[in-house]
């Protein structure tokens, strides 16, 4: 009998405990449930405050996009008047032209006009035109924005018609005036080229190291790197 009666205390010990997990979680169920809500009400007041923002946001932009139209508009409209004012002035000179006594009419050709006219020979091959064009463009418009460029074919014109000492001079021009220019690399490889034909090796590997040290990413020191 007293078994039993253990037994029975034990069975009832066991659903009593079990009893008190169940509510303890049930507890932190409803703990847990408010902290989500909580959040919740939070991400409503976020996504409200978000949509105000947007809303704004569309507003600014319909504003400015309005705004952009009308200068498009304004633009079109200052245009038209641009074309009839050079229409206009246009005519006056011609009719002022008329009136006037007849003069000489040559002028110098503009400076992409004559440098055109010198690169064209270049690429063809006739080297005497080709450095005559560039020194005439070099004489006349010696700062302009394709001057280094007509130094560094001025150059090359006379390294390919084998006249290294007069290549070196053209490049030690420029070198002189454009030293931070993009091309100097290409003149200093290209002065390098001239010893090494003029057959003074210890100057033009001189060069070399030095482009090698100051322009490692250049093509010109791959080049280098390959024959080396």
């Amino acid at each position: 009998m007293k078994v039993y009666v253990l037994i029975f205390v034990l069975v009832f010990s066991f659903i009593l405990s079990s009893c008190i997990i169940t509510s303890n979680e049930i507890v932190e169920l409803r703990n847990d449930f408010a902290i989500l809500k909580s959040e919740i009400n939070i991400l409503k007041r976020n996504q409200a405050e978000l949509n105000s923002k947007m809303d704004i946001l569309n507003n600014s932009l319909q504003i400015y996009t309005e705004k952009l139209e009308e200068n498009k508009y304004k633009m079109s409209i200052l245009a038209q008047r641009m074309d009839d004012v050079h229409s206009s002035l246009t005519q006056r000179m011609d009719i002022l032209s008329k009136q006037l006594p007849k003069v000489d009419n040559s002028i110098l050709p503009l400076p992409t006009e004559l440098y055109q006219i010198a690169y064209n020979d270049y690429v063809k091959g006739m080297y005497d035109l080709s450095i005559r064009g560039f020194r005439d463009y070099l004489d006349k418009y010696p700062d302009s924005e394709l001057a280094p460029k007509a130094y560094y074919y001025l150059a090359d014109s006379y390294f390919a018609k084998k006249q290294y000492n007069e290549s070196i001079k053209i490049i030690d021009m420029y070198l002189t005036k454009y030293s931070k220019d993009e091309l100097v690399s290409s003149m200093l490889y290209k002065k390098s080229q001239c010893f090494i034909n003029l057959g003074w090796p210890k100057q033009a590997k001189e060069i070399q190291d030095y482009i090698l040290k100051n322009y490692p990413n250049s093509t010109e020191a791959q080049s280098i790197k390959d024959t080396q």
